[in-house]
């Protein structure tokens, strides 16, 4: 982002974080670093499902007030309370490409629900980089009859 920046290319950077990986120091590093060079022509996306492979956010390495530690690092932050809803997650993305161009880099918090719409992957980490059997994709595909095996 920051060398299509000082190249004066216009278009836009996007990056996509899950809560888990914020754990990591880089990613501190990373923001961070994009903040204090303005680097505004970034948007970050973080899929804040509360989920990790190890258990929860809260029970590994508790995240606490993410937007408040995003705002100290100087980030416009916006945040999609409803992230499973994707029109409502193209409409903040919408925002948040708005947003771009005023010196600060832009972050979009959704908040999701990981397997959401799968009664038996709801609210559990256990579907965290797990594949379902056939089985249970069937009844998962049954629980969702919007959803054709064929996008699979």
């Amino acid at each position: 982002a920051l060398a299509k920046k000082l190249n004066k290319d216009n278009k836009l950077v996007y990056s996509l974080h899950g809560d888990g990986e914020l754990q990591e120091g880089q990613i501190w590093e990373a923001l961070m670093y994009a903040a204090a060079n303005s680097v505004d022509n970034l948007i970050s996306t973080i899929d804040y499902n509360g989920q990790q492979i190890d258990g929860s956010t809260k029970e590994v390495l508790n995240l606490g007030n993410l937007k408040a530690k995003l705002e100290a690092f100087d980030w416009l932050v916006l945040e999609e309370k409803e992230g499973n809803d994707l029109e409502k997650v193209i409409a903040t993305l919408e925002k948040a490409k708005s947003a771009t161009g005023k010196g600060k880099p832009v972050v979009v918090i959704l908040h999701t629900e990981m397997g959401n719409g799968v009664d038996f992957m709801m609210g559990t980490h256990a579907w965290h980089g797990k594949a379902p059997n056939d089985e249970q994709l069937e009844k998962a595909l049954r629980e969702n009859p919007e959803t054709e095996l064929k996008d699979y």
